[in-house]
């Protein structure tokens, strides 16, 4: 059987997508049975449970406790980030709402990252982050709290990292005020000593020549690619796309 990137075989790699999507979805470990169910891999049951032993052995998946699932770790997580996922397209539906409400923000500026951070902890219902010179704005840590895919002693390390938010903001404006959304899981998150969740962060530039970082915050079986892909889209919209529209609107 053909073999991906880090000697997955394809049966294995698709094996491993569907995990992370149960997870993420669910916030339950994935047992075979649940797989077997749910997906066409044409394969019996105990294949799929030998395939996920291999998985395991690899460091892809891991046992929560003695639950009969399986959840993915963080090289699990990352693995599906660079190789297996595919980029969700935002609905037409979204677009729309996300033009009208980046409009506004365009201009209303002193409050730009108060309504950023709204907006994007509105659509993600992840805590959200962003920061420009000499402003700070947090938002949604109430999405996150209540989540039961994260861990208490997660929820309040989000909670001390928000805290201290400004003691990051030059690093973080430095580092990512120019790059393209990125996800970081687990421990990519230098800033965070003890982060065991996932943050993604998009640096942008408004028409002004602003420059910003923005960020969300949540468990690990977040949804990804939702999530890049929104953070994208807000990203490209004020970088031009919003601007022009504006200007139409102006005229």
């Amino acid at each position: 059987m053909q073999e991906t990137a880090n000697n997955l075989t394809q049966r294995q790699a698709r094996i491993l997508a569907a995990i992370v999507k149960e997870n993420c979805d669910n916030c339950q470990p994935v047992a075979s049975n649940d797989l077997v169910k749910k997906y066409s891999f044409g394969v019996s049951a105990p294949t799929i449970r030998n395939e996920m032993q291999e998985l395991e052995k690899m460091g892809f998946i891991a046992q929560p406790h003695t639950s009969a699932g399986r959840v993915p770790t963080d090289k699990g997580f990352r693995y599906f980030v660079n190789e297996l996922m595919n980029r969700v397209k935002l609905t037409l539906k979204e677009q729309d709402v996300l033009k009208k409400e980046l409009m506004k923000l365009q201009m209303a500026h002193m409050e730009m990252g108060r309504r950023l951070t709204k907006l994007l902890s509105d659509h993600s219902q992840q805590a959200s982050f962003a920061l420009f010179d000499n402003e700070v704005s947090t938002m949604g840590l109430s999405n996150i709290l209540d989540n039961p895919a994260l861990p208490a002693e997660d929820a309040r390390e989000i909670a001390k990292f928000f805290d201290d938010i400004d003691e990051h903001a030059e690093k973080m404006m430095a580092d990512y005020s120019g790059k393209k959304a990125k996800a970081m899981i687990g421990k990519e998150i230098a800033l965070s000593k003890n982060s065991d969740y996932a943050m993604v962060v998009s640096g942008l530039q408004l028409p002004s020549g602003k420059k910003g970082v923005i960020g969300l915050i949540g468990p690990k079986s977040m949804k990804y690619e939702k999530n890049l892909s929104l953070m994208e889209y807000i990203a490209k919209l004020l970088g031009g796309g919003a601007a022009v529209l504006i200007f139409m609107m102006i005229r």
